[in-house]
């Protein structure tokens, strides 16, 4: 090129300092590339072991941080509106259970996942401790295969109601295919497990609905094969009077959670009794004071006594329900029935103590008793 433009060619030489500061730099992007985490491995090596190593079920916010920390550097980053990453943002912690979630859902997108990928999420739920076992399978040798089970299940589905469909998600149809362990009772309530493959039909504007589904055991015997029509429910005056009833508490519930959090323990004991229409009541300032000490008495014995000074600057909030019999003459007694949380994460409930009871009050006697206690970490799950 230079010779045709008739301009004179000049020889650059590259120094040995120059080679060797390229080839440095060459192998530090290399080792870069290498040290790249897959989001299994973030979880396998990193998420895992920390559930593991905790007394408790969920991530303090130091190990969420670190956690989310190596999320970013392996380029993976979660939904800024997730209830994750609120807690986190707010200086909290997680349930491991839903952490582990969260960073599943965005790697693997929304379900259906692969039956792959829900045996390993399976794998790890019972490595974290959050389950007992894992029901999501995987085909062994002798087993129909996932190609075979949906190949199956179009043609039961064309010869049950001559339809043709897919064997694939597409623009139609939203396709879920699982092969785990399906657990049943009998008719004398017996349990009993039966390995299945299920493969279910959606709309796909309306994935919640299952229009379609097949169920075969293990070897290819059909077990269901049935079609769920769409339609407008009919409800007699009673059912659409409860249905009614519903929706209304279902818009007060709303309404208290936009406005006093969605965590009711902390709501105020009106809001508790007004949206709820029964089930909860107010306590006497005396029953209140009586039950919170027994409740940081039973803390102190499950946790030690130093726990809830550990804990720090807590919150209490608390579900109470009063029950008065008169009329069994065996059983006329007052139940206070206390369900009551120790938190600094009133928003979340990602840590703190939960601890519920009952003090039963004899009206002959005026003997009381505490029974059916449960103390426990306050946080269970995202419910």
């Amino acid at each position: 090129m230079n010779a045709e433009k008739g301009e004179i060619k000049v020889k650059k030489k590259l120094t040995l300092s120059m080679i060797l500061a390229i080839v440095l730099l060459l192998i530090a992007v290399t080792a870069l590339a290498v040290a790249l985490l897959s989001p299994k491995e973030i979880i396998e090596q990193v998420a895992v072991p920390v559930a593991q190593n905790n007394d408790h079920e969920n991530y303090t916010y130091e190990e969420l941080a670190e956690l989310i920390r190596t999320l970013n550097e392996n380029g993976i980053t979660l939904d800024e509106g997730s209830t994750l990453m609120k807690a986190f943002q707010s200086g909290h912690g997680y349930w491991e259970g839903d952490t582990i979630q969260e960073i599943c859902r965005a790697v693997f997108g929304g379900t259906p996942w692969t039956i792959e990928q829900m045996h390993w999420y399976g794998e790890i739920m019972v490595a974290t401790g959050a389950w007992t076992h894992n029901d999501y399978l995987l085909p062994e040798e002798g087993d129909l295969t996932e190609e075979e089970a949906r190949s199956l299940a179009v043609k039961a589905l064309k010869d049950a109601f001559d339809v043709d469909l897919p064997t694939e998600s597409n623009e139609a149809w939203r396709i879920s295919c699982v092969f785990e362990v399906d657990w049943n009772f009998d008719e004398e309530e017996n349990a009993y497990s039966l390995v299945v493959w299920r493969i279910t039909y959606s709309p796909a504007d309306k994935p919640s609905i299952w229009n379609y589904m097949v169920e075969f055991d293990r070897h290819g015997e059909n077990i269901q094969t049935d079609y769920y029509e769409e339609k407008e429910l009919e409800l007699d005056e009673r059912t659409r009077q409860i249905y009614e009833n519903l929706q209304a508490r279902f818009s007060k519930e709303k309404e208290a959670m936009e406005k006093y959090g969605k965590v009711m323990y902390f709501w105020p004991d009106e809001v508790k009794v007004e949206v709820y229409n029964g089930p909860y009541a107010i306590p006497e300032p005396e029953e209140y004071a009586v039950a919170l000490e027994d409740a940081k008495g039973f803390i102190a014995e499950e946790y030690g006594s130093d726990a809830l000074e550990k804990l720090g600057d807590y919150q209490v909030g608390y579900l109470f329900r009063k029950l008065v019999d008169e009329e069994d003459i065996q059983t006329k007694a007052t139940q206070l029935m206390w369900d009551i949380v120790f938190t600094t994460d009133p928003e979340f409930l990602s840590d703190g103590y939960r601890v519920q009871f009952q003090r039963v009050i004899d009206h002959e006697t005026g003997e009381e008793n505490i029974v059916d206690v449960i103390i426990e970490h306050a946080n269970l799950g995202s419910g």
